[in-house]
């Protein structure tokens, strides 16, 4: 392993500096196409949670991909639909999130493949979309974003969970030269990292461990790097603010016992006016 990069704190004034801005005169090109191949019979919570933050925090189209044609459309007409992979190659997104919620491996598979041809950019794997790129030793882009928990890091570079808890600078560090992407390596102050800086994100709390809570910030993260973030920031301000809302939680008296997944997206836009508007 490489000398240990310095470690550096992500704060609320860096996430603010960072947060994307619109002026008077822009129109809905301006957050970009933001696409998101999520969930699966019996999962469709995924893809609606990971949908729904990415148009909160300011995508200007949402795509959701759908080729099992099974997801209840009439309740969210917030999202666009593509049914097949031909309508995927039609179109061109800004960045692509893939993962939540999703079963068949095979299917996510020939996507990674198909995009990694293509040299597309800007693309977030989360979920089972980890444990196909560790199976099968794919060798990705450099700005993609891979946002693995401990157990799922722990596949992806040969270490247990245990040894990751105990040294997570260092296996953070192992995942990037060895995927040589950006790595969110998720759990208590998650880090962000490229190949040249690890950033400690200064937001979160236990509150976030619930099913879901990843679905949407995979789904943030998608969303900024469509609106033009680099994807060293995208993954650092959306990991921010989503631990910065789990810590709102708290401080307005709530139990960490009580947070659910969708309360996030609730939040949101309370929350982007208080960051901006704050010193």
């Amino acid at each position: 392993m490489k000398k240990l990069k310095k470690i550096l704190n992500y704060t609320r004034s860096l996430a603010r500096h960072d947060l994307p801005t619109r002026e008077k005169t822009d129109n809905k090109t301006k957050g970009g196409k933001c696409l998101i191949v999520a969930g699966s019979k019996g999962m469709w919570g995924a893809a609606i949670l990971s949908a729904t933050s990415a148009a909160r925090v300011g995508a200007g189209y949402v795509y959701l991909f759908n080729d099992e044609k099974q997801f209840p459309v009439f309740r969210h007409p917030d999202f666009l639909q593509i049914h097949s992979v031909k309508q995927l190659s039609q179109l061109k997104f800004q960045a692509t999130a893939i993962g939540p919620g999703m079963s068949d491996q095979l299917k996510i598979l020939k996507l990674l493949k198909k995009w990694i041809r293509e040299k597309r950019k800007n693309v977030v794997v989360d979920a089972t979309a980890l444990t196909v790129i560790s199976k099968n030793k794919l060798r990705l882009p450099k700005n993609w974003i891979l946002t693995p928990h401990e157990g799922e890091l722990a596949r992806m570079i040969g270490w247990s969970a245990e040894r990751i808890r105990s040294d997570r600078e260092g296996a953070i560090q192992i995942a990037t030269e060895n995927y040589s992407c950006i790595i969110v390596l998720k759990g208590h102050h998650t880090l962000v990292a490229d190949e040249q800086h690890i950033f400690r994100i200064l937001a979160g709390n236990s509150s976030l461990s619930k099913a879901g809570t990843g679905d949407v910030l995979t789904g943030m993260i998608a969303s900024f790097l469509s609106q033009g973030l680099a994807p060293i920031k995208a993954a650092s301000l959306g990991v921010f603010l989503h631990g910065a809302m789990a810590d709102q939680w708290i401080d307005d008296g709530k139990d960490h016992l009580s947070l659910i997944a969708s309360d996030l997206n609730e939040k949101l836009p309370q929350f982007l006016l208080r960051l901006r508007k704050s010193s």
